[in-house]
């Protein structure tokens, strides 16, 4: 039986901006995900080698929805995007997605900011870029593929109905404005679902030690928007799809950026060793041998 209605969650989002759902996603999925990611998110994608990519201290898996239709689901999960479609008052798709995990780290500090914008890749300067839409209203999920203890999401409460009076991504300059109505989501259970109006001001809550978070990300926007990230899929899991699912990963239409984040290739390489380090080695080794 459907724990969840419909209008109470919708009245939730409307109200402070985002609602829990955690409960629509079974543990034995979650534990299915977690299994067919692992491997790739212990090695670098580079070179044919499916993996992760590096953005500061945390790793992106690479072709996120060709892992498992278990993962496919999740994204187009019925109930989601009921509430999604109710939310815009339009039929909506996948724009924008990830499975991702965040280390600790005393040097990367996320910044507040919104995700009603639309992204773009600009080849010639090889960078994205961002431009806020005030107007557009979307939901975001994101739900935890580990127990979070720190780290984990943190929403301002109904920022939603005034962030959109600001033409801009960043708000950690107005921080001390609306501190007391930080709501954060630590200590909590893998399987904790959180769906939030993308207007609401939100960032990963800084933290210097102690677990990995893994979590899956998702936005849900309006066909009014652009088409978003591209979207790879096994296919093993294409005749599987309903028409509805085809519909949410924009089956038939071209992307509009590229996926992020793009990493530096640089950051998986060692410094390489000189020749006479290694004929230093060599000496030292055959010296001591003979």
């Amino acid at each position: 039986m459907n724990k969840f209605n419909v209008d109470e969650i919708l009245n939730l989002i409307t109200e402070n901006g985002f609602a829990d759902l955690t409960g629509i996603i079974s543990d034995q999925q979650i534990d299915t995900i977690n299994d067919k990611i692992k491997p790739a998110m212990d090695q670098p994608h580079s070179n044919g080698q499916r993996g992760y990519i590096k953005q500061g201290c945390q790793r992106y898996l690479a072709d996120t929805l060709s892992y498992g239709k278990e993962i496919i689901d999740v994204y187009t999960n019925a109930l989601l995007i009921e509430i999604a479609e109710k939310y815009a008052d339009d039929i909506v798709h996948l724009s924008n997605y990830r499975i991702y995990s965040t280390y600790p780290s005393e040097d990367f500090k996320m910044w507040w900011h919104l995700d009603n914008k639309i992204d773009t890749y600009d080849f010639k300067n090889k960078a994205f870029i961002q431009q806020v839409v005030p107007d557009d209203k979307g939901l975001i999920f994101l739900m935890y593929l580990s127990n979070v203890v720190d780290g984990g999401v943190q929403l301002v409460k109904g920022s939603h109905k005034w962030s959109r009076n600001h033409n801009q991504e960043s708000f950690d300059h107005m921080e001390d404005e609306f501190n007391d109505q930080v709501v954060t989501f630590n200590n909590c259970r893998k399987g904790t679902f959180i769906v939030y109006d993308y207007a609401t001001i939100h960032r990963a809550k800084p933290y210097h030690g102690g677990q990995v978070r893994t979590s899956m990300f998702g936005q849900l926007s309006p066909s009014r928007m652009p088409t978003g990230e591209p979207i790879l899929l096994n296919v093993r899991d294409i005749s599987k799809l309903s028409e509805k699912q085809k519909q949410i990963l924009s089956f038939g239409k071209d992307p509009t950026t590229l996926n992020w984040p793009i990493g530096d290739i640089n950051a998986f390489y060692q410094p390489v060793e000189s020749t006479p380090s290694i004929w230093s080695k060599l000496k030292t080794k055959f010296s001591t041998n003979h």
